[in-house]
């Protein structure tokens, strides 16, 4: 599977340094940003070539859409997956994809409902469906320890978070060798749920090599649950602690 990185990450480390002062880095929009977004891309310019009464009622459509609980949820949903701009308009587009001008020539909140459930990333869940218990537990750690603000993390760290969940549930946790984790360790950036942040030449020891997830918190969750029956319901929950 494919991973996406930064081009800087494919620099050696002294080559980065000279650029870390000149790196721009740009935060996602905010929910309040892309509603707005949403509402601009979707309406209807007033002078536009559609009669008059229809433009005003098509407006009314979309901010009533834009208003409705579902539709906040699934906006939810798709920025946590990815909150770029282009997967917001590969969204709309899917969305637009799934009019019937026969039934309507107004857009409904079962097009996007529609567009949500065929946008999610089928390999990344497929991937998390093949996910050991041991290897849902590391995943939970990561996303642990983004929690508590560590942006930075390795193997190492992640096994000092697991001993601590370990400590914490004894009666649900089973211990595991090391051996066995650094194999499920590996065998979630085999399947593109972490990937390392630096180059391998740099440092050689999977063990030391710093990682960042690629697994957003709903993603987590929905495998979790549907893991419900190997992973205890106090795992679970950790995850929203």
């Amino acid at each position: 599977m494919l991973v996406v990185q930064d081009a800087d990450q494919l620099l050696e480390k002294r080559v980065r340094s000279r650029f870390s002062h000149r790196k721009l880095l740009f935060l996602p929009p905010s929910k309040e940003d892309i509603q707005i977004l949403l509402e601009h891309i979707l309406s209807l310019p007033a002078d536009s070539s559609f009669p008059h009464d229809y433009v005003v009622e098509f407006n009314e459509k979309i901010r009533c859409i834009l208003g409705d609980q579902r539709f906040k949820e699934i906006l939810t949903k798709l920025s946590d997956a990815d909150s770029s701009v282009n997967n917001l308009l590969s969204f709309l587009f899917r969305c637009i994809c799934n009019m019937d001008i026969k039934e309507s020539t107004f857009l409904s909140i079962k097009n996007f409902e529609t567009a949500s459930k065929s946008i999610h990333q089928q390999p990344k869940r497929e991937s998390l469906q093949d996910c050991s218990t041991l290897e849902h537990y590391f995943l939970v750690c990561m996303k642990r320890l983004e929690t508590k603000e560590q942006n930075s993390y390795n193997f190492n760290s992640v096994m000092k978070e697991y001993k601590v969940i370990h400590d914490a549930f004894p009666i649900y946790v089973t211990h595991y060798e090391r051996d066995r984790c650094l194999m499920a360790f590996e065998h979630l950036e085999q399947h593109g749920l972490i990937s390392f942040e630096d180059v391998r030449g740099q440092n050689p020891s999977v063990q030391f090599r710093s990682v960042k997830l690629l697994v957003s918190s709903h993603q987590l969750q929905e495998s979790l649950n549907a893991n419900s029956s190997s992973i205890p319901g106090k795992i679970r929950t950790l995850l929203m602690s």
